[in-house]
C-alpha cells in the first residue's frame, strides 16, 4: 500500500474487533512514530501504548466513557513535555505516523481528545512536569466508515497569499 492510498483509506473507527495485536506489527507502528520528523529533532515526546485488557477497559471512564476504547487492540497516549515549543506538534505528528502505518497492517484508528488529563496522568503515572497531548486507539475494525465530506480545494489553499491574488 502506499501513501496515497493509505491517507484514502485511513477512517476514524469507533467499533473494534476484541483482538490483539501481535507485538510485531506494534513495534512497527512504534518506529514509524519514531521516525517521525520534529522541530529541531528534539522530539520532545514520549508514548505509553496500553495493551493489557483490563487496563483498556481501566481507561473508558477517563476518557469521557467512550465505551469502544474497551474493544480496541492498543492504546497511546502521546506525552509531551509543555517546556518545548513544538512538543504538541511534534507528538501529533507522531501518532499521525501511527494512524498511517495501522491502515497498512488492516488496523484502524481513532483520535481521542475527550480525556480527563489529571485521572489520565495519575492512572498511568504520568510526571506531573509532563502533559497528555492526545490519546489513540488502535485496534481491528469492525467497521467500515465510508468517506467524509470535505471542504473542497478552493477553499482551503492559496497560492502566495491568504485570498490568492
Amino acid at each position: 500500500m502506499d501513501t496515497r492510498e493509505a491517507i484514502r483509506s485511513r477512517r476514524s473507527i469507533r467499533k473494534y474487533v476484541r483482538k490483539e495485536i501481535p507485538m510485531d506489527d506494534l513495534e512497527d507502528l512504534l518506529e514509524a512514530a519514531r521516525l517521525a520528523p520534529s522541530g529541531a529533532n528534539r522530539q520532545p515526546w514520549e508514548m505509553i501504548v496500553v495493551t493489557d485488557r483490563k487496563r483498556i477497559a481501566d481507561l473508558v471512564p477517563l476518557c469521557k466513557n467512550q465505551t469502544f476504547i474497551e474493544d480496541c487492540g492498543a492504546f497511546f497516549i502521546g506525552i509531551d513535555d509543555p517546556q518545548q515549543k513544538w512538543a504538541k506538534v511534534d507528538i501529533a505528528i507522531a501518532l499521525d505516523h501511527v494512524s498511517l502505518a495501522a491502515v497498512e497492517k488492516g488496523l484502524g484508528s481513532c483520535w481521542i481528545g475527550a480525556f480527563d488529563p489529571e485521572r489520565l496522568g495519575d492512572y498511568l503515572g504520568i510526571p506531573k512536569n509532563k502533559s497528555i497531548t492526545v490519546c489513540l486507539a488502535v485496534g481491528y475494525p469492525a467497521e467500515s466508515p465510508e468517506p467524509r465530506n470535505r471542504k473542497a480545494r478552493d477553499d482551503l489553499f492559496f497560492f502566495q497569499r491568504y485570498g490568492g491574488e
